[in-house]
């Protein structure tokens, strides 16, 4: 598949080259492609982004989100993080770096990739569609090998980062490096919905009724095929097995002060 592809070109590459720095030119899926591959390397290089993609919300966590932020960081190395990532026993899809759901949420961006053209009004469209013909069903997830459940629910959203996509507030109480993974489950669409948090907005109907928080180190799903990792949609008829990779790459970011977000995504 080109994602596999792309993650062993990009593995042989650093292999030969030896790089101290690999300076990543994209938006979230370039970013996991590239986390995927120096995450299997015994000697990893440092990793920086310049937010050139559709989705960039790893760039808004590390304090880069535009070409001057990028830039001076690159010209100033001073700051560094060390982050986690998700690992999954999805086919050609075996890394996440901020966030994996499944359910209606991953249902919408599986939608959207319809609607692509047209931009972030894609969303829009998706989501409406997307609440109209997604029935809420039951889910069945694992924690840490040791509690299953079973709920009627719209989406189990698992966050590396408290932010998804451009400023959207998911998991506030999400860290990119605490070693666990953040899970909200969500019961209807509805909470769903109102759970949306953009910078300088909160849904006005927006509460913490009909959520589910708890943190982990492995979840396995079942009874859900919609999936979403870092944006990217897949469709998985199997068992979804999710669990927690301490201290894999290490990235180039700003200073706390000049980290435009709400939440820290990270524990200094």
């Amino acid at each position: 598949t080109p994602i596999k592809m792309v993650t062993k070109k990009i593995n042989f590459m650093i292999k030969n080259k030896k790089p101290k720095v690999v300076v990543i030119a994209g938006g979230d899926g370039t970013i996991n492609s590239v986390c995927s591959a120096v995450s299997n390397l015994s000697q990893k290089p440092i990793l920086s982004i310049i937010p050139l993609g559709l989705g960039n919300a790893l760039s808004y966590c590390l304090g880069v989100e535009n070409m001057d932020k990028a830039v001076d960081v690159l010209t100033n190395p001073d700051k560094k993080i060390t982050i986690d990532l998700m690992k999954t026993n999805i086919p050609n899809h075996e890394r996440g770096v901020f966030s994996i759901s499944a359910g209606f949420s991953a249902r919408v961006v599986f939608q959207r990739e319809a609607y692509k053209y047209i931009g972030f009004g894609s969303y829009i469209l998706s989501g409406v569609q997307s609440f109209i013909s997604h029935p809420e069903k039951e889910i069945t997830f694992t924690i840490d090998h040791k509690v299953t459940l079973t709920a009627k629910a719209s989406s189990l959203i698992i966050a590396n980062s408290p932010v998804i996509g451009l400023n959207y507030i998911v998991s506030p109480n999400a860290r990119l490096n605490d070693g666990v993974l953040d899970c909200t489950l969500l019961s209807t669409k509805y909470a769903d919905l109102t759970n949306i948090r953009l910078k300088g907005f909160k849904h006005p109907l927006y509460s913490e009724l009909g959520k589910v928080r708890f943190k982990a180190k492995h979840i396995s799903i079942e009874g859900e095929p919609f999936v979403q990792i870092d944006g990217d949609p897949v469709r998985q008829k199997e068992r979804i097995e999710i669990e927690i990779m301490p201290r894999q790459v290490t990235f180039l970011r700003n200073l706390d002060k000049n980290i435009d977000q709400e939440y820290l995504p990270f524990i200094s």
